[in-house]
């Protein structure tokens, strides 16, 4: 079998002040519309497979780790991590690319954050490719943190099982679950490391409806996360980031308040009808609040970027959206 062709791309990285750098790619046809490709999480990681669901030549694609993850530095640092503080960086990393206007491609958290850079500068987006909404209210984050307990009781028993050896106290309700859980994954020890893996897998559980071999299974909900081997960096930013962000940062100033200004832009909405991370009534409320949008609910197909159907789903509306700005 022949080997794939090398893929020309950039990188590099990004002083963006308070102390942090972050980590960008930029990759396919430099003549093409780009497209930012913005990760979950929080505190989850590029993954380049996202590319294999756009045609690489109708796109420039653009990839950066968030804050405190991935390649970016310092890692796991929680000062000056923040929503506006995100939403900055990509503005400021699309002047540093010289980039006019780019189309944004987010996933779970990623939506949250290209839907907040989108209100914020909503003169620099070309449309919206969305998978998986997450519109960060109250409700959201409880589901995920304490109500889905009804529909997996041993995942969550095991979830809280972990917290309350990491702690010391068994949590009650949501807000114990932040509270108990920042002083173990704060601390970076093996007993940390233990419960950010713990809630990783737990997210993991929840994420994936299609299973797919275990070579090939998802270990945490971006699917390119290792449990095992030798690095525990990615599982420690996801619990340490999505446990800071959800107690201090979330929910943000509602975003269905302020999407009509943006309303007017191209958005394809993905979202399966058995997501159990971010239940589909979020993508729903998002597609009722933008007339123009068009709502794909993937039967069979759970919160996972690379189910079935929800990669089929994701390459028609990068399609439609590339050939909605051609036209």
């Amino acid at each position: 079998m022949a080997e794939a062709a090398a893929i020309d791309f950039d990188e590099g990285m990004l002083d963006v002040g308070d102390g942090h750098t972050i980590y960008w790619r930029a990759q396919g046809p430099r003549d093409q519309p780009a497209m930012l490709v913005v990760h979950g999480g929080p505190g989850g990681a590029m993954n380049l497979k996202w590319a294999e669901v756009l045609d690489a030549s109708t796109w420039r694609i653009v990839f950066f780790d968030q804050r405190g993850c991935g390649k970016s530095t310092p890692f796991g640092k929680l000062e000056a991590n923040g929503i506006d503080a995100l939403v900055g960086d990509m503005e400021k990393l699309r002047v540093l690319l010289g980039i006019e206007k780019w189309a944004i491609f987010g996933g779970s958290w990623g939506t949250t954050l290209g839907l907040a850079y989108g209100v914020a500068h909503p003169e620099r987006c070309l449309g919206f490719l969305l998978r998986g909404v997450f519109l960060a209210r109250r409700e959201d984050i409880d589901w995920f943190l304490w109500d889905v307990r009804r529909v997996f009781p041993d995942a969550h028993r095991n979830f809280l099982d972990a917290i309350e050896t990491a702690s010391g106290k068994r949590p009650r309700n949501a807000p114990e679950i932040l509270t108990l859980a920042e002083a173990p994954l704060a601390r970076f020890d093996e007993a940390g490391t233990r419960l950010a893996r713990a809630w990783t897998a737990y997210e993991t559980t929840l994420s994936v409806v299609n299973k797919p071999q275990k070579e090939n299974a998802p270990p945490s909900e971006e699917g390119n996360r290792k449990e095992t081997g030798e690095s525990n960096a990615p599982a420690i930013s996801m619990a340490l980031l999505e446990r800071h962000y959800m107690a201090n940062e979330l929910p943000p100033e509602p975003l269905l308040r302020r999407v009509g200004v943006i309303s007017h832009l191209p958005c394809h909405i993905v979202h399966g009808r058995f997501d159990m991370v971010c239940p589909a009534d979020q993508a729903l409320e998002l597609a009722e609040h933008w007339p123009g949008a068009e709502l794909s609910i993937v039967d069979a197909a759970g919160h996972w970027t690379f189910e079935p159907g929800n990669v089929a789903a994701l390459r028609a509306g990068g399609e439609a959206l590339s050939k909605a700005l051609a036209d």
